[in-house]
This record gives structure tokens, C-alpha cells and sequence, in this order.
């Protein structure tokens, strides 16, 4: 009878004992497995959070400042950590066709002309300040939002076209709007705001730029951005960044890491140490045995890889079992739970960490065995029954 043999029928005569090492087993790799669910998850998130925090430098013109021209923007675009910047324009001016809401009757009747790339984007509507109640933000160029007060005094709807070609996609309200009062210049009140979608060059429409928004690539490097921008525009604009949502979720995903972390070095801590002690015992149990063996000429070395083939059986058994719940039973825990979900995190079967915890638990449990069996294997057999006798 080989060693495979004999493991095969230790275990099948052994149930109570091996039953509970395969549970020992099954706890500790659901727990590690766990962990590496969190740890993917968090990762994931991490990915998606460079990617949509949308983390920005914002460079606004002083009084009295040239504006930023196209030429500025484009050495902004040749610095490697921008992704993309958002261009801001504003001009007062008069607009025959369209009749004002009237504020200070001693104020110029002028309307205030937001012009920019992205609407929704580094405006009262990203703050909520401001609420769509029809149509949508433009997603082509020369689409305009207007007021619903502004709309209704001069009959347009979304859909109409005004200034020339700018079509009306979008009709916004404040709420707020019946909460000014009489002495706010007409230009400033908010039924004469105008936000027109333009394209890259609108510099041209309003002169240049008062605000150019610079949306970067890798937050981590924000400071550095910050820096270089300042150090060359401080004399012509304010220079600030933005990167709460970054930050705030980052420290949420970070804590979860380290929390995860320091669950699974106490999971393998414990587990090493129950299973070592059980070995130990177990193996103290078995020297009769090992002696028996020994002393009918079967070499040390097959004893010890049929305890090894023991272990590794009931640990391979319970590893598979182990994947199966947590893979397919944390998922659903974690969303009950709200695990990572609202940060848009989600459980993924890691594969390749999976491969790595069978690999180093295979290794755990040789060394193990090694140990719990070594003081009975340097031993003669003689000495060992002699202990027994005694």
C-alpha cells in the first residue's frame, strides 16, 4: 500500500479529526478569500475613482488681467497630467431679439452670456444651484439653456432657435428667481443668464477666456500641477484645485484596505496556529504508529509524505469549496450590506490571487506537517516505544 493509500484510509478512519481540520481549513479560506474580494473591489473602485472623480485645477483671471487666449490653453493641453479642460466665457451684452426681465430700471438692459465647452460642467447646474425642468444640457455645439421666466416673456420653447443658429436645448430654473428684488441690475439677474455650448474656439466670441478648468488625469499628481500652473500664471490668474470627491473616497477605500489587511493577517495568524497545534497533537498521537512503521522497514520519508497528502487533500477539498461560497455567496452579502457599493466597487473572482492563496496555503501546511513530525522522525523507534512503555 502506497502513502496515497494510507492517507486515503487515514482520513476515512479518522472522520471526527479530520473533519474538523477540513472545517478549520474552510473558515480560514473563506476569510482569505474574502479579504481578496475586498482588496480586488477596492482596487476596481480606485480605478474608476482616477477616472470620474474628475479632480481640477481651476485658473480664474484677475481684475484687470488679459484674458487666457487659445494659446494659453494649448500649452495647458501639451502638460501630460491634463486630460481635458472646460473653457469659460463671459460677456454682458444686448440682444435685440429678446426682451429682458427688467431689474434696476436705472441698469443697462444687458443680458449676461455664459459661453463654455461643457454646460453642465463648472456651473451653477453641477452645484444644483440652478435644475433643468426641460429639454437636456447641449451635447453638440451652439445649443443654448435659458430661463423658463425668459422663455415665457418672449414665447420660446426648447427647440426654437435664437442669435442666429444657437437652438434652445434646455429651459432652467433657480427657484429663487421671485426672491430678487427690484434693485438687482437687470445683466445680474438670473432670468438673463444665457449658457451657450461652443466649441474650442470661442475664444473668439468672447474675447478670450475667464476661466479655464483643467480636469486631470491622475489626481495623485494634482499638487505638482498646481504648482507648475502657479509658478507660471500667478501675476495673471488664481490658481486652485479641486479634488474633494477624490480625497474623501480615497481615504474611505484606503481605511477599508487597511481594515481588510489587518483581518487577514490575524486570519492567518490564527489559522497557522490552530491548525500547527492540532498537527502537533495529532502527530503526538501517532509516534505508536510511526514507530510500527519505521521498525517494519517503510522509510521516514514515505510517513511523511503520507501525512503531507492528508493534509494537502483536506485543505485542496475545502479551498474549492471555500471559492465556491465566497464567490458566489459574498456578492450578495456585501450588497445587502453595502459593501463597497456605493462607491461603485464590485465583487470579481480573482483568479490569479486565488492561485497564489492555494499556492502558499500548500506550502503552509508541508512546513507544518514537517514540523509536527520532525521530533518523530529523528527519533529511533525503540526510543519511542521505550516512552511508551514508560
Amino acid at each position: 500500500m502506497n502513502c496515497l493509500q494510507r492517507a486515503f484510509c487515514y482520513i476515512s478512519r479518522k472522520r471526527f479529526k479530520s473533519l474538523l481540520l477540513f472545517l478549520i481549513f474552510t473558515v480560514v479560506n473563506c476569510m482569505v478569500l474574502g479579504v481578496l474580494g475586498i482588496q480586488g473591489a477596492s482596487e476596481e473602485v480606485m480605478k474608476n475613482l482616477r477616472k470620474n472623480a474628475e479632480s481640477k485645477v481651476i485658473l480664474e483671471i484677475r481684475q484687470g488681467a488679459e484674458r487666457f487666449t487659445e494659446d494659453d490653453v494649448q500649452e495647458f493641453l501639451e502638460i501630460p497630467n491634463i486630460n481635458w479642460i472646460n473653457r469659460l466665457g463671459t460677456e454682458q451684452t444686448a440682444i435685440p431679439e429678446l426682451t429682458p426681465v427688467i431689474g434696476d430700471e436705472q441698469s443697462e438692459q444687458l443680458f449676461t452670456v455664459h459661453l463654455q465647452n461643457r454646460v453642465d460642467k463648472d456651473s451653477p447646474f453641477e452645484e444644483k444651484i440652478y435644475r433643468l425642468v426641460e429639454g437636456d444640457f447641449p451635447s453638440t455645439d451652439n445649443g443654448i439653456v435659458i430661463n423658463q421666466i425668459l422663455a415665457d416673456r418672449n414665447g420660446l420653447r426648447v427647440g426654437d432657435n435664437i442669435l442666429g443658429d444657437y437652438r434652445i436645448t434646455g429651459i432652467f430654473l433657480s427657484g429663487t428667481e421671485r426672491q430678487q428684488t427690484e434693485k438687482v441690475a437687470t445683466v445680474n439677474r438670473i432670468e438673463n443668464q444665457l449658457y451657450i455650448s461652443a466649441d474650442e474656439n470661442l475664444s473668439e466670441s468672447c474675447n478670450g477666456y475667464t476661466k479655464v478648468i483643467c480636469y486631470v488625469t491622475e489626481p495623485e499628481k494634482l499638487d505638482e500641477l498646481v504648482g507648475e500652473l502657479d509658478e507660471r500664471y500667478s501675476e495673471k490668474a488664481f490658481v486652485q484645485a479641486n479634488d474633494h470627491t477624490y480625497q474623501k473616497m480615497r481615504i474611505s477605500i484606503e481605511q477599508t484596505g487597511r481594515i481588510t489587511m489587518f483581518v487577514l493577517v490575524i486570519t492567518l495568524i490564527t489559522g497557522c496556529s490552530v491548525t500547527g497545534l492540532l498537527l502537533s497533537m495529532w502527530m503526538r498521537g501517532r509516534k505508536t504508529e510511526i514507530a510500527v512503521y519505521v521498525s517494519l522497514g517503510l522509510e521516514k520519508s514515505n510517513l511523511l509524505m503520507q501525512a503531507v497528502a492528508e493534509g494537502l487533500a483536506l485543505y485542496i477539498i475545502s479551498f474549492v469549496i471555500s471559492g465556491f461560497l465566497a464567490y458566489s455567496l459574498l456578492p450578495k452579502i456585501s450588497s445587502g450590506l453595502g459593501i463597497l457599493g456605493g462607491v461603485g466597487g464590485s465583487w470579481k473572482a480573482d483568479y490569479a490571487g486565488s492561485l497564489l492563496a492555494l499556492g502558499c496555503g500548500m506550502c503552509m501546511i508541508i512546513l507544518l506537517t514537517v514540523i509536527a513530525m520532525f521530533p518523530y522522525l529523528k527519533k529511533h523507534p525503540k526510543e519511542i516505544l521505550s516512552e511508551m512503555e514508560g
